[in-house]
């Protein structure tokens, strides 16, 4: 869970390119994450989001200050870094799993805390409920966004969920990537007793972030929760399914230079690979700290 604070104003960008910069920093992000597995330096295979990265973006953009997320994946965490010009060595070290901090994260409420022998998914949908609810008894219109899996959204923990946020008309919008050709394209309707629904090319990055501004509307203004169902595709299919290769065509077809944004895609290898060292010398820093257990033998 984390909250959503102002996102910064970054002078002399072009708007129409920020979104592509972020869609570019979160797939050299994974594949660093990737690389450092190749590396030995992360013990546990490392969820790739090829392809969900305009899903990731749009979300996040359509977010308020204020709003919280809950996510199964940890693309959507990233995407927020991203969109906050936070530092992104720390969530490299964090992810090789050599520099968390204790279990027990300071600030999380004790409710959560009793959570944390659930599932990663029975987690996200139980705050997602807690969260939205204490935003509708505070009356200040703040929303909490579930971001959940294809096949996650048949489950029974989202369902329940979903039938809750209905009867409640909590404050929340749950984003379903769908992704096709994959073990998680499921045409079948959601068990979700009638919530609003909205359907979106989840390559158009720009398209995600309104609809899901449409729901955060929504929800804001006491209409209870809505469903945003993005369509997505691995990025082993064809090209044209690369929501990067997608986002690229139509910034040229509006007339960007190509030369403007390869400038944008070398800032964004650039800003990955500072990312990349400052993690391994933060997972030094942690190993020099370590205590050495045969000096305590000695």
């Amino acid at each position: 869970m984390t909250y959503t604070p102002a996102l910064p104003t970054v002078s002399g960008r072009d708007d129409r390119l920020e979104p592509y910069r972020r869609m570019w920093v979160l797939r050299l992000l994974d594949m660093a994450l990737e690389e450092a597995r190749g590396d030995g330096l992360v013990d546990e295979a490392v969820r790739m989001e090829f392809g969900q990265e305009a899903v990731a973006v749009g979300t996040v953009a359509a977010l308020r200050p204020g709003d919280i997320v809950n996510a199964t994946a940890p693309h959507i965490r990233h995407a927020q870094h991203v969109g906050l010009a936070l530092p992104l060595g720390p969530v490299i070290a964090e992810t090789i799993g050599k520099a968390r901090g204790a279990s027990r994260k300071p600030g999380v409420a004790d409710w959560k805390q009793a959570l944390a022998n659930e599932s990663v998914l029975g987690q996200s949908t139980l705050f997602a409920l807690g969260d939205a609810n204490a935003q509708r008894m505070t009356g200040e219109g703040k929303v909490t966004l579930c971001v959940v899996g294809g096949r996650d959204a048949h489950s029974v923990e989202f369902t329940t969920a979903a039938k809750i946020t209905v009867t409640w008309r909590l404050p929340v919008v749950f984003v379903v990537e769908n992704i096709r050709g994959g073990p998680d394209a499921r045409r079948r309707a959601y068990e979700t007793d009638a919530m609003p629904m909205l359907s979106v090319d989840g390559r158009d990055v720009a398209a995600v972030s309104a609809s899901v501004a449409e729901a955060v509307q929504r929800a804001s203004a006491g209409g209870g929760p809505t469903l945003v169902e993005a369509i997505t595709y691995r990025t082993n299919h064809p090209v044209a399914m690369d929501p990067l290769v997608f986002a690229r065509r139509q910034l040229i077809a509006e007339g960007v230079d190509a030369d403007r944004l390869y400038e944008v895609e070398r800032g964004a290898r650039h800003l990955v690979a500072e990312a990349i060292a400052s993690a391994k010398a933060l997972v030094r820093a942690e190993a020099e700290r370590a205590p050495n257990p045969w000096s305590a033998a000695s």
